[in-house]
């Protein structure tokens, strides 16, 4: 019988499947579950050696022999400190060995507990990867541990070979049970690399044939020519759709450029119609992240992730089964050059429908009008650079030019430096920049104008309702004036004096007729300096035009949530 204890249960099984199945064993009783589990299954080859600094030493031997990776299992306390000098030893001669250290719960390290020491990163600087696994409790600390031990071993032998460690808390070693007849085969990622062999690529080529296939394209610079013939072939062969935002600048004819708001305006039928059996992630993050997440979450089809481009393990939706370590391009040229007869489905015209059906606001003058209106009125080929918080939003409302490229700094969010990088691209183009901005973004970074480098194409849009809405948008409009006092951080604040002292030609709007005026100045490539348009509302109201316009396009009522939640659940009390 295995051990109850689902931690150990993932990593046992999770070893097996990477071929980690020899092991040398210190004595101890912290690590009792993961011991006594690895002698009843008879994959693994076990051996004893008392002290530890010997024990890791004589695990190289095996791993010289073999040429496999070996693990070493030690409890908790200065065990792991002597497993050091052969960690350091495999790290220089490049050994793939498995630490497995026990340790106490961490709540209760300088608790004057018996037999322990800071054990995460004891070996810092000689180890390819330090994971620090917890106790599974629930469903996201079970994700959690499963993804951890898979980068541990992924590790092993990624761009080189070298040790791993991993630190693993046991509360009790003496009251864990021992009825678990049989191993889980719980979710292994796989690496599957550029030069890995004809009948692999294959493989994955054929999973592809006959399944929905949905492509989550972050952000990125517009693809060069190789990539775009590329996937443009994928996606006809496969009849994949691609869900994609701004950022993306990708210009595929199946691109659904409204994910954003897509993912919102499904029916309960079309979601369940839409649900993918592929879904395949490449490049970086994505203005509609939440909202694939809660899609994602609601499907009862078991849909696997594949990655691409990346060394690291990235699992926003908790299923990713697979990374490809290879370029984009050549992914789907791998794919297409195994691909059997050509998709006969109508995967990317249901999305399409969905995206048809969408209206875009018909919003009365505040910020919400005054980015359409920009929107609108970019030229091609325009450089939009877009702040983070509420203006990346608001920007997806509205359909625009497919020669505009888009950027912003998304890949943390945050609103420091989204001026300062807007400012740096310009002054090494020249065409007009624009940038649209919140005034909290604008003026916690009012800095980057200060700069002998300003270009005299730098054109910005500042929405100022004097205060962060974003912060607003998820709580009652009751609230509002509580929030302005810290939160969203209320404020009565131009920005006319700084510019103007600049150089650049400022413009108020606060009605409608201002606000297109301002613009057309704004988007006119007569203008010789900087421009800075302005543009006046009440935060209140653009928070409330902004959620009634969202919670317009939900189709899925209450009921229909209800009766998902009951056909989930009702199976389970009836097992």
């Amino acid at each position: 019988m295995y051990s109850d204890n689902k931690l150990i249960l993932h990593l046992i099984s999770l070893m097996k499947q990477h071929g980690i199945l020899r092991a040398v064993i210190s004595p101890g009783s912290r690590h009792y579950p993961l011991i006594r589990s690895m002698e009843q299954d008879p994959d693994f080859t076990l051996y004893s050696v008392v002290d530890e600094r010997s024990a890791a030493f004589f695990a190289l031997g095996l791993i010289q022999q073999t040429g496999a990776p070996v693990a070493v299992c030690c409890t908790s306390g200065t065990s792991a400190i002597n497993y050091g000098s052969a960690v350091v030893e495999a790290f220089y001669q490049g050994l793939p060995l498995v630490v497995l250290t026990a340790d106490r719960l961490p709540e209760l390290l300088n608790q004057k507990e018996e037999q322990m020491c800071l054990q995460k990163g004891v070996y810092d600087g000689f180890i390819r990867y330090q994971g620090q696994l917890t106790e599974v409790k629930n469903a996201l600390s079970e994700w959690y541990c499963n993804r951890v031990i898979n980068e541990a071993f992924l590790e092993l032998d990624h761009h080189g070979r070298g040790p791993v460690h991993l630190n693993c808390p046991i509360e009790s070693h003496h009251t864990d049970k021992f009825s678990t007849e049989k191993l889980p085969v719980v979710r292994r990622i796989t690496r599957v690399d550029a030069d890995a062999d004809d009948y692999v690529w294959q493989r994955y080529a054929s999973q592809l044939s006959g399944r929905k296939v949905l492509i989550v394209w972050g952000q990125a610079a517009p693809v060069d020519e190789r990539l775009g013939q590329a996937v443009e072939r994928f996606v006809e062969m496969f009849d994949c759709a691609i869900l994609v935002d701004r950022l993306s600048n990708c210009r595929s004819s199946r691109a659904i450029k409204s994910a954003y708001l897509a993912l919102r305006a499904m029916t309960i039928d079309q979601a369940s119609e839409l649900a993918p059996d592929i879904v395949i992630t490449l490049f970086g993050n994505y203005t509609f992240n939440s909202g694939l997440k809660g899609y994602l979450s609601t499907l009862d089809n078991p849909f696997e992730v594949w990655d691409l481009g990346t060394s690291r393990v990235a699992d926003p939706f908790r299923r990713l089964t697979t990374m490809f370590a290879a370029r984009e391009a050549f992914f789907f040229e791998r794919m297409c050059g195994f691909a059997g007869a050509k998709a006969s489905g109508t995967y990317f015209n249901a999305w399409a429908s969905v995206e048809r059906n969408i209206s875009e606001p018909q919003a009365t003058f505040g910020e919400i009008y005054a980015v359409g209106q920009l929107v609108r009125k970019l030229p091609q080929h325009a450089k939009l650079h877009i702040a983070n918080s509420l203006p990346i939003r608001m920007v997806h409302l509205f359909r625009s030019d497919p020669t505009i490229t888009s950027f912003c700094n998304r890949g943390v969010n945050g609103i420091d430096g989204c001026m300062s990088t807007a400012v740096g691209y310009a002054a090494a183009s020249a065409e007009p920049v624009y940038l649209v901005i919140g005034d909290l973004t604008f003026f916690y970074d009012m800095n980057a104008l200060w700069n002998r480098h300003l270009s005299k194409s730098l054109r910005i849009l500042l929405l100022n309702n004097e205060g962060g809405g974003v912060m607003h948008v998820p709580l009652s409009e009751s609230q509002a004036p509580q929030l302005s006092r810290h939160v969203s951080a209320g404020h009565v604040t131009s920005a006319q004096g700084w510019v103007e002292s600049l150089g650049f030609r400022y413009i108020s709007a606060r009605t409608a007729a201002e606000c297109d005026a301002a613009l057309d100045v704004l988007t006119s490539s007569e203008e010789p300096g900087p421009v800075l348009v302005e543009v006046f509302s009440v935060k209140e109201d653009d928070v409330r035009q902004f959620k009634a316009y969202l919670g317009g396009l939900n189709k899925i009522t209450f009921g229909d949530k209800v009766r998902r939640r009951l056909k989930r659940e009702l199976p389970k009390l009836f097992r």
